[in-house]
């Protein structure tokens, strides 16, 4: 693994030519550019991307400096929507999306406007594990008791894990989700939600926010994990039990193509159309931060979890979603809300 990551650095570092690197540099010197968080201040995305934020602007020729702005909706799909419609297409801006919010296009195509092949990526800052999340007072504690009683979660939008999940595992498992839509982000159903009495959990969390975030309430048994979403279980929580992935094969393919989108972990992009030395030179910034000691010594001082992936790496995956077998995509566009074309 880690020989891998050595040598996709090494691919991505690669200088630009001599005129092309002036060309890039003259855009940039003394430029603000933007980066488009798709999730609301204070959570684990817009915390990652504010740090690399801080440290990508010295290794981009010209050195521009780099200002955050968060693009909230849709469960991360206002972001993706905006930079593949309206935002400019020059280099100056760039996004930090949800982790499946590319799938959206295949999954519910009703409420996106990207195809997410044409985005320029540049990687992603690491892959997370999601889990449900409850609270100490929830009237489910344990897992097989999700298939007899409701447990009320928090969610944000349709096209979001923390709505399309649950969703599906209703559908195709018998879980009794009862699920309250409408919150910005995770952080907030976590942080305010929970505490406030309004829901029982969150339907979609990371460990790595868990651990950093909410260290001390999980430590006292404030915040508990009910179960783990994927095809494997982590290593890291052995006694965390892990959803069920179904009876027939068919689920199971199902179950594939929506976890697909954890895969995508913490995805960063460019909008189409950006000159092609503009964006060679965005993705070497991207992966040189996570080379750069002093954004590493942040990402330590902050216990932060990351992990380079690269942008080759980001474009293989989501030739392989896009490619999945019609009859898949259509069974769970069928379940999703906002799914199909209506």
């Amino acid at each position: 693994m880690k020989a891998s990551i050595a040598v996709a650095l090494s691919l991505a570092l690669a200088p630009l030519p001599a005129l092309a690197q002036d060309d890039v540099a003259a855009f940039y010197k003394g430029r603000t550019i933007q980066l488009r968080v798709g999730s609301a201040a204070g959570g684990g995305y817009d915390t990652i991307a504010r740090t690399i934020a801080r440290h990508m602007g010295r290794h981009i020729p010209g050195q521009p400096t780099i200002t955050v702005q968060n693009v909230t909706g849709g469960g991360g799909l206002k972001l993706l929507n905006d930079l593949y419609t309206v935002a400019p297409k020059d280099g100056s801006v760039f996004g930090a999306g949800i982790s499946g919010t590319p799938t959206g296009a295949l999954l519910t195509p009703a409420v996106t406007k990207f195809d997410p092949r044409q985005f320029s990526w540049l990687g992603s800052a690491g892959t997370e594990t999601f889990l449900v999340v409850i609270t100490d007072r929830a009237p489910v504690q344990k897992l097989e008791d999700l298939f007899k009683r409701e447990l009320v979660i928090g969610a944000s939008a349709s096209g979001s894990a923390s709505v399309d999940f649950p969703v599906v595992a209703n559908a195709v498992l018998g879980t009794k989700f009862k699920i309250v839509s409408g919150y910005p982000a995770a952080n907030v159903v976590v942080k305010i939600a929970m505490p406030a009495g309004e829901v029982d959990g969150c339907s979609v969390y990371t460990l790595s926010g868990v651990r950093t975030q909410h260290a001390r309430e999980f430590a006292e048994g404030k915040i508990r994990m009910l179960a783990q979403w994927g095809m494997k279980p982590d290593p890291q929580i052995p006694d965390v039990p892990l959803m069920p992935l179904g009876k027939t094969e068919a689920d199971r393919q199902l179950f594939e193509l929506l976890y697909a989108r954890g895969n995508y972990g913490r995805p960063y992009m460019l909008p189409p159309g950006v000159p092609p030395a503009r964006a060679a030179a965005m993705r070497q910034a991207f992966a040189a931060v996570f080379k750069d000691q002093a954004f590493l010594a942040d990402v330590e001082k902050q216990r932060l979890e990351i992990a380079y992936i690269s942008a080759d790496e980001i474009a293989g995956l989501t030739a392989r979603v896009m490619a999945t077998p019609p009859a898949v995509v259509k069974r769970i566009q069928q379940l999703l809300p906002g799914g199909g074309t209506q």
